[in-house]
């Protein structure tokens, strides 16, 4: 036998099987886990709608025609998402921003219908939407509702806007959360131009 040659023992063949079997098998269940996570949150919204709302006081409170006469400009918009994953996931802290032609936004926390009140087809019953749970490979539909407050009248008049976005937080992930963005935002609307933003 040559010098300097080695040869490898059957004890040492089987540790080298087994090391090589092992890191295989632990790369195999990261790349299964990686595919599971592969998908999009997709997003569409529809029939955004609003409404001036001012008033001196709870008597005098109600529908507006001037949006000069306007303290409250309340929201309606329609979502749908589906989660094209094989897992569940979830958004945090949901809101809705108009963003001003400046740069800045004027942000919202929306309440979404849990139900509708039977004798009354145009009232319902809403709670805030604080997390938005989305089953894997299913449609989820929400009716948000909200207000935009004087500062955002004061904005259109000042600055105008360029579009509503839905903006929502994604959930911390181990290891992988470094791979996707943290921040989930979608546009529900966009200013038409030379228009009323709120018609």
């Amino acid at each position: 036998m040559e010098a300097g040659v080695r040869v490898v023992t059957a004890a040492e063949a089987t540790l080298y099987g087994a090391v090589i079997a092992g890191t295989f098998t632990l790369l195999g269940m990261m790349i299964e886990r990686l595919l599971r996570l592969v998908g999009f949150l997709r997003f569409s919204a529809s029939g955004w709608d609003t409404t001036y709302l001012g008033g001196e006081d709870n008597f005098t409170y109600g529908m507006v025609d001037d949006p000069k006469d306007a303290t409250e400009v309340r929201y309606r918009v329609a979502i749908d998402m589906f989660n094209g994953r094989e897992v569940p996931t979830c958004l945090r802290n949901a809101r809705v921003e108009m963003i001003l032609t400046d740069g800045p936004h004027v942000e919202s926390r929306p309440d979404y219908l849990v139900a509708r009140v039977p004798s009354q087809s145009s009232k319902g019953d809403y709670n805030q939407l604080t997390v938005l749970n989305v089953p894997p490979r299913q449609f989820v539909h929400k009716e948000l509702h909200g207000s935009f407050g004087r500062e955002a009248i004061e904005s259109y008049r000042d600055n105008g806007w360029r579009r509503i976005d839905f903006v929502a937080d994604w959930p911390k992930r181990p290891f992988f959360g470094i791979l996707g963005r943290k921040t989930y935002r979608k546009t529900i609307a966009t200013r038409p131009p030379n228009r009323d933003p709120f018609a």
